[in-house]
């Protein structure tokens, strides 16, 4: 589905948040308190904004665009989201190999990694609700983070407030449908998935999974709320 409408992806999300995401996305990096020398794990990472965020915060940090082999990998199941990302990541500055962005699959995490946790961090924005075992990626996100670290997962929702639920059933499928040339099924989708996500189940979710659930950050009346939680440290 997104392999179709990536060319125009960050146009498209930058119309229908109305200019937030970015903010959305600065909120959720400095969730992770980063440090120089992180290895940090973006899951869904699209054309990668997350994945540039968190290298350019790490680049801040250590003063310096030399953050260190894969410090950041973005995983993402779209091969043309992906290309679109390389090219964001070559112009940003970074060379492949601090910013690697990989084809992927988030429920089957060990395929792509040692079973051993080498993450500081782990990153999902805007697509956990796309993904029907929930807790299973969580799971093995568990899986691959070191004790001690964080998860940031950024998602939407439905709002409280009735205009903004307005927007998102009417609004966001014929403007995603209109920017993209003509993908109406794939932002129907969106507003649908936005409008099932249980934003309290998925919290217990993050519990059931082995996480200690820190905070739940809601923002836009609702419409995203950004997820935090830990890997306890080893005993």
């Amino acid at each position: 589905m997104f392999d179709a409408i990536a060319p125009r992806y960050d146009v498209i999300n930058t119309a229908l948040s109305l200019g937030m995401h970015s903010l959305w996305r600065r909120k959720m990096v400095s969730s992770l308190e980063l440090k120089p020398g992180f290895k940090v794990l973006d899951l869904g990472t699209g054309t990668a904004d997350v994945a540039l965020a968190i290298a350019k915060e790490l680049a801040k940090q250590g003063g310096s665009k030399n953050i260190g082999k894969e410090a950041v990998i973005g995983l993402d199941p779209s091969q043309n989201m992906l290309s679109h990302g390389r090219k964001k990541v070559h112009k940003a500055g970074f060379s492949d190999k601090a910013v690697k962005l990989i084809h992927g699959d988030a429920l089957n995490l060990t395929a792509s990694f040692a079973e051993e946790a080498n993450f500081d961090a782990v990153t999902m924005a805007f697509a956990i609700r796309n993904i029907p075992d929930r807790l299973r990626v969580l799971q093995e996100i568990f899986k691959v983070l070191k004790h001690g670290g964080k998860v940031a997962i950024l998602e939407l929702g439905e709002p409280t407030f009735a205009p903004a639920r307005w927007f998102v059933r009417y609004c966001v499928p014929f403007i995603g449908s209109l920017l993209s040339g003509g993908a109406r099924r794939e932002y129907e989708h969106l507003e649908k998935s936005v409008m099932a996500f249980d934003s309290k189940r998925f919290a217990q979710q993050i519990s059931d999974a082995g996480f200690q659930l820190q905070s739940i950050t809601a923002m836009n009346f609702g419409s995203v709320n950004l997820f935090v939680a830990t890997k306890a440290e080893a005993a």
